[in-house]
């Protein structure tokens, strides 16, 4: 008989992408666009790569960024303004 899925400790990897890493309960900063801006979003739970830092998201904290980035598009949340700048990546091409 199949075993119940539980969504706590079924999505939890144990080991990064990049292939040498093992995880460990860390917290990150979720950066986005949102209405031509920025939102930072910071001490999101999450779980870190012990060598090269990639946050792996939970679904709870996914979701409670979900509710945070869709009250800032509709003007529900007051934040803290930062400085921000923009660049664009410009490719030279291959010889």
């Amino acid at each position: 008989m199949d075993e119940p899925y539980d969504e706590k400790n079924d999505l939890i990897p144990d080991t990064c992408n990049c292939g040498r890493g093992k995880l460990r309960r860390g917290v990150t900063e979720y950066v986005t666009k949102v209405n031509g801006g920025v939102l930072v979003i910071k001490n999101v739970p999450a779980w870190m790569c012990d060598l090269c830092d990639e946050a792996y998201l939970t679904p709870e904290a996914s979701r409670e960024i979900d509710r945070i980035v869709k009250d800032f598009r509709d003007g529900k949340l007051l934040a803290k303004p930062i400085a921000a700048g923009e660049v664009e990546l410009k490719m030279k091409e291959a010889a």
